[in-house]
């Protein structure tokens, strides 16, 4: 589900950020250890593979879905999202180990001399806590930028920087409403995809997973015209973002609107310039370019909110979404340029692209793609055992996926990034398992205001500024918050009005006062004349 509250990614980091420092607190405060206790650590566990920063630890696979070939149905292949790790049984031989004696053990703690330890916890927290919120919750090992993070800002910082600094792992509280949310997304995702379970066990498989799954929804978009979840990577500022885009089809939601919004675009740029046109535009084509039908399909992005109310939101309410989808729709525009560099992404998620996938890993993806995964002078059609079936096997590792990627990329997008549409969709459904669709808000892609929303968002990122809070005429946003009782923002802004109406009371009594006070000039008195007869 794509939207304010959901991650984009979670891929490969599964500690939360008190984990992570009472981690580290432990290991400065670890003391070098006896003969003995250094035997002990140092048996190795056979088959043991550590991946520290994607939290694949030891050996014991992860169980993640994938797709499977397509079908010409409404029912084809899916993308699937990591499941809780599976049991496995242990293959860890046992071992005669010698423990020291609890007595002398004490004694020598008696006749020791007490040490009384720096408070390092309090201190690294306090270190911890000046970071710049980039380098404190974005930098490896953490996970990297998501468009959910890019987004947050829309709607407001200050909530954003409370999520991050006082939820555990930095997430939002998961609502009633948020889990019927993702009953209508699943519910979606059904119709088009299938889900198959897929075996893991090092970072390296769980990535070429993620590349997979792209590669058979792109062939999925291409045979059915619609696919759902692709996952997207671009870059913003320098960093790695991604993000999963709900919907891709070939469906334009409204012709006559793009017409108009390209035609804007086209009259603020200004015509070309008579001088300015090509030596190649006065010479015939020897070779007359031919384009089929669906070399001229455009595909357009649609994101999916669900609601309890039956109503179509507008003006700053929508403002995550455009975010949203105009990030989408860059990253998707360079991805079909060709223009991101996937291993950067790779060197980001601190990926091996050398590193061979595991033999269970490479089985599966075999059967599911045995089409495209073996060598096609080969006999073999099936994954078989022994270590021959490596030799037979194209894409073993993430640098030889890519270039595949790449094809996919290409066929889906002949035209780059023109191949992408202009305008994008919101649309609007109700939670529960029914899903009924509201209506839709249809938004012309402007890169210009996603360009000067990044440059004052990513100010509080870098730690330029402090996160701000919204203004009085979006605080309808306070009442659905779970910060509003301790918000600080929220405090200042009352203050701010209570002074100002003091302020103003005061003026005007000070008025009242100052007219009261001012000297008039009095009229003289006029004495009755006397009726009394004298």
């Amino acid at each position: 589900m794509a939207s304010l509250d959901s991650d984009d990614d979670d891929f490969g980091y599964d500690l939360s950020l008190e984990d992570e420092k009472l981690l580290a607190s432990l290991a400065d405060a670890t003391h070098p250890t006896d003969p003995l206790d250094a035997a002990i650590s140092n048996i190795a566990t056979p088959g043991a593979r550590h991946h520290d920063a994607a939290g694949l630890s030891g050996s014991s696979p992860r169980r993640m879905a994938a797709l499977v070939g397509v079908a010409r149905t409404n029912s084809v292949n899916t993308f699937m999202r990591r499941t809780q790790p599976q049991s496995a049984p242990s293959d860890i031989p046992t071992y005669d180990i010698q423990y020291p004696d609890p007595n002398k053990v004490l004694t020598g703690l008696e006749q020791e001399p007490a040490r009384s330890a720096p408070p390092k916890t309090p201190k690294l927290l306090a270190e911890d806590d000046t970071k710049v919120p980039l380098l404190r919750f974005r930098t490896f090992p953490k996970k990297p930028l998501s468009v959910s993070d890019l987004t947050a800002g829309a709607w407001c910082e200050l909530q954003y920087e409370y999520t991050l600094t006082r939820l555990p792992g930095g997430k939002k509280t998961r609502t009633v409403a948020m889990k019927e949310g993702s009953k209508v997304h699943q519910k979606l995702e059904d119709e088009i995809h299938t889900t198959v379970q897929v075996e893991i066990s090092t970072r390296e498989d769980a990535f070429g997973l993620k590349i997979w799954n792209i590669i058979q929804g792109l062939r999925t978009l291409r045979e059915t015209g619609q696919t759902r979840e692709l996952e997207v990577w671009g870059l913003v500022d320098g960093n790695v973002v991604n993000g999963l885009i709900d919907y891709l089809s070939y469906d334009n939601p409204n012709p006559k609107f793009e017409e108009e919004w390209l035609s804007s675009q086209g009259s603020q740029s200004g015509a070309v310039d008579e001088s300015q046109k090509k030596i190649t535009n006065f010479f015939p084509s020897s070779r007359p370019e031919q384009s089929s039908p669906a070399d001229k399909r455009k595909v357009y992005l649609t994101d999916v909110k669900t609601r309890g109310a039956k109503n179509v939101p507008k003006g700053a309410a929508i403002r995550p979404t455009k975010v949203q989808l105009y990030l989408y729709h860059r990253f998707l525009s360079e991805m079909a340029g060709d223009k991101l560099d996937f291993l950067r992404v790779f060197e980001r998620y601190g990926l091996d692209v050398n590193a061979p996938f595991s033999d269970s890993f490479l089985a599966q993806i075999g059967e599911l793609h045995d089409d495209l995964f073996y060598d096609s002078n080969s006999v073999i059609s099936a994954p078989s055992s022994g270590s021959e079936t490596h030799d037979l096997l194209r894409y073993r590792t993430l640098k030889e996926l890519v270039p595949l990627l790449r094809t996919e990329l290409k066929l889906t997008f002949p035209g780059g990034e023109t191949s992408i549409g202009s305008v994008v969709t919101v649309e609007y459904r109700l939670r529960g398992e029914e899903g009924a669709l509201i209506g839709t808000n249809i938004l012309a892609v402007d890169a210009l205001v996603l360009d000067q929303y990044l440059e004052g968002y990513l100010q509080w990122w870098r730690g330029e500024r402090t996160a701000a809070g919204v203004d009085i005429e979006e605080a309808y946003k306070c009442s659905s918050c779970e910060f509003a009782e301790t918000c600080t923002w929220r405090e200042d802004m009352d203050q701010g009005h209570l002074k100002r109406a003091r302020e103003r009371t005061a003026a005007r009594s000070g008025v009242k006062t100052q007219l009261d006070a001012t000297p008039r000039a009095k009229s003289p008195r006029r004495r009755r004349k006397s009726t009394t007869p004298s």
